[in-house]
């Protein structure tokens, strides 16, 4: 493989390097401090170099967002880069998200010119001083694994390779790269690579002894339960944990998911909150789960044992975190599931009237669920309400079955069943808004062919700075569809203040309209802004009509290859 190449700039040697470590797309906020980089693409006709695709976006949260819904259905770490303090200021919501989801990212700014004059790149415009910041790096160093500041062309190799080996580690997380323009700018005449590849580490891999240990209280259990946000993460893993679950009735909680975790026909499915089996387990084995229940509605049975298991099963970069724990193993689901299986084995051997208890047991539970769930749905099929059950009923009628569902706010995995792994993403647990429909564009550029839904209130599309992702989704030819559930005002602001102060004047004045500082009346008409940007839009106000507006929508995306867009007026 060729590992010499004729450049003119280290900005040019920065993209090759990018390049080839695998970084398909470069997405952009630009600047004063981009001039090289502009200069290197300008130059691709007569330099041959390959760079990343170049991805213009005219917010950063925009620009972060696409990365990490790419990022999420593909696997591989993207490129980001932002005009210096104000742009990287202006991303750290979407970066925040990033982090607490071990999102990989090269999140990299460009730095204020380092000299007044008589270099290449040096100060030229009066906002080179007032830009600058004693400490650029310590806006986001909490949110990063790593930051630093390229000082010479002549380690960009060895710069950008750590920053993206370090990225890629486990746990995942962005890391943070800032870049002088005085040092893009400088001249190269050659970069010549050390090594042809990143040697990233192994994930690592479970204790035999405690695993072991694992296998024992499993097999000793009368109702052991996985509760998991993200074990789906690797799609290849979510059928060697069904397999796992059903042979050894082992029953799964998907708790505040964010990935597709378990099919959700499956017969050990418990469901998507913890909350209701805490009183039937006796051991809970929490599998990448951050707040496996909410101490405040209810806590384990006292003799209930808990198993706390992940690549960072303290989460150590949370300041506080206290759920008890028996065991802790340090594992990746990848390198856990297969060794569990077959420890498993042994423990149980012997033990199938056990096995076949515990079945009944979890069955019954399995079968309330369902319960649950006819509950809600049965009186809306005999009168529909636009409610977010009816809008979740009719969405999971409609999609098709390989859909990507990009969830922030309003899918209710209850009844928007899925059972096809790597087709369901939701926010954070960090929750900065205006995630959805970025990464939504994202994952439409990563799955070209397949139908991608972003699901989000009125509030999350409005963070969202929705002009811009429509204007980058016509740019980029990436059509989907985008549904807002629009109720005119901040549920989690107003739901909050009444679970603190459930009797007390905001509940008072919620009888009487919205509490305060939760209403966003008068709604604008979002339909209309997709239409600025040449989609289609519409405003979907009978429940009657609902599953045929959403089958219109998707009509368009497919035929006509244009985002859609419905503005569906909620109760």
């Amino acid at each position: 493989m060729k590992n010499s190449y004729s450049v003119q700039s280290v900005a040019e040697a920065f993209l090759v390097l990018l390049k080839r470590r695998g970084v398909d797309n470069f997405y952009v906020n630009g600047g004063t401090d981009f001039a090289s980089m502009v200069e290197g693409y300008a130059r691709l006709p007569e330099s041959g170099l390959e760079f990343p695709k170049p991805i213009v976006c005219p917010h950063e949260n925009l620009a972060v967002g696409m990365a990490n819904g790419y990022t999420m259905v593909t696997g591989r770490a993207q490129a980001v880069m932002c005009h210096v303090t104000v742009g990287a200021a202006n991303a750290i919501c979407n970066l925040m998200n990033a982090a607490r989801d071990n999102v990989p990212m090269l999140f990299a700014a460009g730095r204020t010119p380092l000299f007044e004059k008589g270099k290449l790149g040096s100060r030229n415009g009066n906002i080179h001083w007032a830009q600058e910041m004693f400490d650029q790096g310590g806006m986001l160093r909490e949110l990063v694994k790593w930051d630093y500041e390229l000082r010479d062309g002549i380690n960009v190799e060895q710069v950008v390779d750590r920053a993206l080996t370090i990225t890629n580690a486990s746990p995942q997380g962005p890391v943070y790269l800032m870049l002088p323009r005085e040092v893009l700018a400088q001249q190269m005449s050659d970069l010549t690579l050390t090594q042809d590849e990143l040697a990233i580490p192994t994930q690592p891999a479970p204790d035999p002894v405690a695993l072991d240990r694992l296998a024992a209280m499993i097999a000793a259990a009368k109702c052991p339960v996985i509760v998991t946000a993200t074990a789906g993460r690797n799609p290849k893993d979510v059928p060697i944990l069904a397999e796992i679950a059903e042979r050894f009735a082992i029953g799964v909680v998907e708790n505040f998911p964010r990935y597709m975790n378990f099919p959700s026909s499956h017969p050990m499915h418990l469901g998507y909150s913890s909350q209701p089996i805490l009183k039937d387990a006796d051991l809970l084995v929490v599998i990448e789960s951050d707040v496996p229940w909410i101490p405040a509605l209810g806590e384990p049975n006292a003799g209930a044992k808990i198993v706390q298991i992940g690549v960072d099963p303290a989460f150590g970069n949370y300041p506080i975190r206290t759920f008890h724990t028996d065991l802790a193993i340090l594992s990746s689901v990848t390198e856990l599931l297969k060794p569990l299986s077959a420890a498993l084995e042994k423990a149980t051997a012997g033990r199938d009237a056990d096995i076949k208890s515990r079945r009944r047991r979890l069955g019954e539970l399995h079968e309330a669920r369902h319960q649950r769930v006819k509950d809600m749905i049965e009186p809306l099929k005999a009168s529909p309400k636009m409610t977010k059950n009816w809008l979740n009923y009719c969405v999971n009628q409609v999609k098709p079955a390989d859909t990507i569902m990009v969830n922030e706010y309003w899918t209710n995995r209850e009844i928007n069943a899925i059972d096809e792994p790597g087709t369901y993403f939701q926010h954070s647990p960090a929750g900065g808004l205006g995630w959805g429909v970025p990464a939504a564009l994202g994952a439409a550029q990563a799955a070209p062919g397949k139908i991608v839904i972003a699901t989000v209130g009125d509030g999350a599309y409005m963070f969202a700075n929705p002009t811009a992702c429509h204007q980058v989704s016509e740019a980029q030819k990436l059509p989907f569809l985008t549904i807002v559930c629009n109720n005119a005002h901040w549920g989690a602001v107003e739901n909050s203040a009444l679970g603190v102060y459930p009797v007390g004047h905001a509940a008072e004045s919620r009888k009487r309209g919205r509490a305060p500082l939760s209403d966003l009346a008068p709604s604008p008409a979002f339909e209309k802004t997709v239409e600025a940007s040449g989609g289609y839009g519409e405003r979907v106000t009978d429940p009657a009509d609902l599953p045929n507006a959403i089958k219109r929508a998707i009509e368009v995306i497919r035929k006509e290859k244009r985002q859609a867009l419905l503005n569906v007026i909620c109760e």
